[in-house]
């Protein structure tokens, strides 16, 4: 028996199949963490999303007995099996991303980003930067009373607009050893976006515990910009013009902006200024 978790995801519909020997017990505990995601709850056309043809992307999961051998892992594979909780939860985020992305390759610009918006505007800000370095800190910290975009990859428009990706949030835990907790974006007071979000400015973050004082920001050029972006980016050299539409992106929301700082918190009247920016598209 297996028990389906409908899924859409950056602009993708996936059907999670839930199997094991307790289905109905993960399926709820996917529920729980997708919530923002469901199909079943956002109807198709809801702010900022658009539904994708076709049958949708499949993945399959189970929790197995201990006892049970589990079929080997990897993110290319749509089968996620485990006897951990926790790690089954991760992995299948990390499936689930991986499908989406290879699924929108060619269709988005997809930026390794977290995102914020203002929740009547849809004004978006882009805080770029690589894994574990801050992008689900910043989302916690300073998304409530904003909409959540992401904490993962932001994928644009041509148009300038977003598709959400609302996972859960990925948290390292105290006793963190190598496996994350999936938290339901709600849980931290996140929401989803209510009206289309839009790129109002991409920022490169990078943290420093180290650095003392307020947030340092620089101002980079387009070229700059552009070197500094493409290693933070999924399926760019697949996509027609990618040079192109990044500069476009840039040229648009006034550049590409690197900070530096020590605490995310610092970033709030940063990321205030970019979410009451005017749309440019």
């Amino acid at each position: 028996m297996t028990t389906v978790v409908p899924l859409h995801a950056l602009g993708t519909d996936v059907d999670v199949e839930v199997g094991g020997p307790e289905p109905a017990q993960l399926a709820a505990e996917v529920r729980e963490r997708w919530h923002l995601a469901l199909r079943d709850a956002v109807p198709p056309g809801a702010p900022g999303d658009s539904s994708t043809t076709g049958a949708p992307l499949v993945v399959r999961a189970a929790l197995l007995a201990e006892e049970e051998p589990a079929a080997p892992w990897s993110r290319e594979s749509p089968v996620v099996q485990d006897t951990d909780a926790r790690r089954l939860l991760q992995r299948l985020t990390q499936t689930i991303t991986h499908a989406v992305i290879t699924a929108r390759t060619g269709e988005l610009l997809m930026l390794h980003a977290a995102g914020l918006a203002h929740p009547a505007t849809g004004a978006t800000a882009v805080f770029v930067a690589p894994g574990n370095t801050g992008k689900t800190t910043l989302c916690r910290v300073l998304g409530p009373g904003r909409a959540y975009v992401s904490d993962e990859t932001v994928g644009i428009r041509r148009d300038g607009t977003v598709a959400p990706y609302l996972k859960p949030l990925s948290t390292r835990r105290d006793d963190w050893a190598g496996t994350k907790d999936e938290q339901a974006p709600g849980s931290a007071g996140l929401a989803a976006p209510q009206v289309t979000p839009w790129v109002a400015g991409v920022v490169l973050l990078r943290r420093e515990p180290g650095h003392g004082g307020p947030p340092v920001v620089e101002e980079l050029d387009v070229l700059d910009a552009v070197l500094e972006l493409t290693p933070e980016t999924s399926g760019f050299m697949r996509t027609e013009g990618p040079l192109r539409w990044l500069a476009d992106v840039l040229e648009r929301t006034g550049g590409a902006r690197r900070v530096v700082c020590a605490h995310v918190a610092d970033l709030e009247p940063l990321v205030a200024e970019t979410c009451d920016r005017e749309s440019p598209w």
